[in-house]
């Protein structure tokens, strides 16, 4: 399985505010991506419909991309055109702007809702071999009695 921490810990270096430390990630993609299989070509890299609104409108909602958890924040990275390591940085969202989140194990993949403090809510598919495990951890560390996982 690989370890989506050590996945992003390079390109986050440029992004990492003082005392903030990185302590999860996974690699993502918007709501049933995972389900509609490749398209091809760079115009569906964008999940048609995918945008959210509110403080959810920073949760991308890409073909595939990059969550990380720090002490501080939520950040998303998109990916390069022929890889799917995190590239650039797309985003963040302040912990404290989070009021709840829901995980549930799904077939292939992991179905994260997160929920805002706005009542907006954005809901994306983690990859189950880019360690969706220590992401979870990482939130249940730093949203103590937010974080719920569901079957």
């Amino acid at each position: 399985m690989a370890d989506g921490k050590k996945s992003l810990t390079k390109p986050m270096e440029a992004q990492l505010k003082p005392g903030e430390q990185l302590l999860g990630g996974c690699k993502a993609a918007g709501k049933n991506a995972v389900l509609k299989g490749v398209v091809g070509g760079a115009a569906s890299a964008l999940i048609p419909g995918g945008k959210s609104s509110g403080l959810a409108g920073a949760v991308p909602q890409l073909k595939v991309f990059w969550v990380g958890a720090t002490n501080q924040r939520l950040v998303f990275f998109d990916t390069g055109m022929f890889s799917s390591k995190p590239r650039s940085f797309k985003g963040d969202s302040p912990l404290s702007s989070i009021t709840d989140v829901e995980v549930r194990k799904r077939a292939a993949f992991r179905r994260l809702t997160i929920t805002f403090t706005d009542g907006s809510s954005s809901t994306v598919d983690l990859y189950r071999a880019n360690s969706p495990d220590q992401l979870q951890e990482a939130l249940e560390q730093l949203l103590p009695g937010k974080v719920r996982g569901k079957e």
